[in-house]
């Protein structure tokens, strides 16, 4: 018995020392003043409370790395090894993030050579206070757009890394799955377009699952890009007529334009669609975003198209337009930033949940900007009136399509900075003032992913929780023939203008 005893206390001290030995940090090191050259490039961030850790890998020369993560309480985390991929505990990261809000957390980074240790400068990052929506939602789709036949929706738990499908096409035969909204943030009321095969507009809308065909006799095509509204019950749309144009051209290899586009309201109770004559006009309506108090919509507007090269060379305006959808009363149409004054293109815009901001694109031409390196994020103050280019979250290469978090303290955008060719989600705190604090892209369990990934990260959207119905019930429900809606009798059909009067 005694002898059993020992040997257990001889494994148990064995194993002790293995850890130690992992986990103790050098004694002996050089002081370096530069910061550790590390991927992805998370250094001096504001990060939220509840995000799954970045897992980073140490770029500097070394045989053997040791990082050393502390903050105010809480136990520091140690890792020590031969590999430079430095990916940490959840449940570690958990216990130590949650221990330290609104205070410093220290990275120490360490690499060895020639059996000598090198102490970097430490990374400094702020916890910040405000949580981030526990969610993620986005399309996954191959750069290649000769495969684009394989893409799905997928849902991110943005506090660890796990991943599950919304819908994958080839589960409703490689149809077209896309442009998928949120009422303010929430899984239980989402909604995607199905285009080609199974064609129509999939709501979820809490617990209920329909199918409807937006197309009518007095709206040029089925609904595109839409905006839930606060209400959780009516959704803005365009119509649009799409086409894509493909190029050679080194920087440019392809273009989203519209011939026509309208904006129409969807009631999801009376399955009704209405518009009004200001907003269905021979000008090309597109892109709507209700106000935080969902009684007026922010759109973007470009002139009638005559020939193709003048939809090649469109720049848009931002627009509004006060409409009450209690009362189905439209105010008049203004102009909040005019591309004829900015020379510019103004697209995507997303209002903040407190009603103070709106962010938009702004890119040379066009609305379709994943496609333009030259898109840049810019935001508008509501109150002022006033707008400007958010130069600390931009880079040299692309900045498209963004979401907000729902406390207004966190914005989530698509950019293509990494390499300028895949679409990644990036994450970025903003400030009550409207000052944002320096990206980081969003945190995988390989750090190393987005050096070997050829999927797009594409329309992320933050959501507060998970979507909970299965995959199959949203394929079957997919699968299903669409409703058709109808047309709001009391508009005056004969007063819509342009795009709105071609049937077919």
């Amino acid at each position: 018995m005694k002898s059993k005893v020992n040997i257990h206390y001889i494994i148990l001290v064995i194993f002790i020392g293995f850890l130690n030995a992992c986990n103790n940090l050098p004694r002996d090191s050089a002081e370096s003043a530069k910061l550790p050259d590390i991927f992805p490039d998370y250094t001096d961030l504001t990060i939220p409370p509840n995000i799954a850790p970045l897992n980073f890998i140490i770029k500097e020369p070394g045989e053997k790395f040791a990082v050393r993560i502390s903050s105010k309480a809480g136990k520091e985390i140690l890792i020590s090894g031969n590999d430079p991929s430095i990916q940490i505990r959840v449940s570690q990261w958990k216990k130590l993030i949650s221990s330290n809000l609104g205070e410093e957390l220290n990275v120490e980074v360490y690499a060895m050579n020639d059996e000598k240790w090198t102490k970097f400068k430490t990374i400094k990052h702020r916890i910040a206070k405000e949580n981030i929506d526990s969610y993620l939602s986005y399309r996954l789709i191959n750069s290649a757009y000769v495969l684009w036949f394989e893409m799905g929706l997928y849902q991110r738990n943005l506090e660890n890394f796990d991943e599950s499908p919304i819908i994958e096409n080839k589960s409703v035969n490689g149809a077209c799955v896309n442009c998928h909204s949120l009422s303010k943030n929430n899984p239980e009321k989402f909604m995607f377009h199905i285009r080609s095969k199974f064609a129509g507009t999939l709501i979820y809308n809490e617990g209920e699952l329909e199918k409807v065909e937006t197309k009518t006799d007095y709206t040029l095509a089925s609904a595109a890009y839409g905006a839930w509204n606060p209400d959780g019950r009516h959704i803005a749309f365009s119509v649009n007529k799409i086409s894509q144009n493909f190029y050679v051209f080194k920087d440019q290899s392809n273009e989203v334009t519209d011939k026509y586009s309208d904006l129409i309201v969807y009631d999801t109770q009376t399955k009704m669609i209405t518009t009004s004559p200001k907003v269905s006009t021979k000008s090309r309506e597109n892109l709507p975003e209700w106000s935080a108090d969902g009684k007026y919509i922010y759109y973007i507007s470009a002139p009638e198209a005559n020939s193709d090269s003048s939809q090649l060379i469109s720049k848009y305006s931002l627009m509004g337009i006060p409409y009450d959808p209690e009362t189905n009363i439209w105010g008049e149409t203004d102009t909040l930033v005019s591309a004829f004054e900015t020379g510019k293109s103004q697209t995507f815009p997303r209002v903040s949940p407190d009603g103070k901001f709106l962010v938009f694109c702004m890119t040379n031409y066009g609305y379709f900007t994943i496609h333009h390196n030259e898109s840049d994020l810019c935001i508008y103050d509501l109150e002022t009136g006033k707008y400007r280019v958010a130069n600390e979250i931009n880079s040299s290469e692309t900045e498209s399509y963004h979401s907000w978090s729902t406390n207004g303290r966190w914005l989530i955008f698509s950019s293509r900075r990494i390499d300028g060719i895949h679409t990644r989600t990036f994450i970025a705190h903003i400030d009550e003032q409207g000052n944002f604090g320096k990206p980081f892209v969003l945190p995988q369990k390989d750090p190393d992913k987005y050096n070997k990934y050829l999927l797009n990260f594409n329309r992320p959207e933050l959501m507060t929780g998970r979507i909970n119905v299965s995959p199959q019930k949203i394929r079957d429900a997919a699968r299903q023939d669409a409703i058709p809606v109808t047309f709001d009798p009391k508009v005056n059909i004969n007063a819509l203008s342009g795009a709105s009067k071609i049937k077919k």
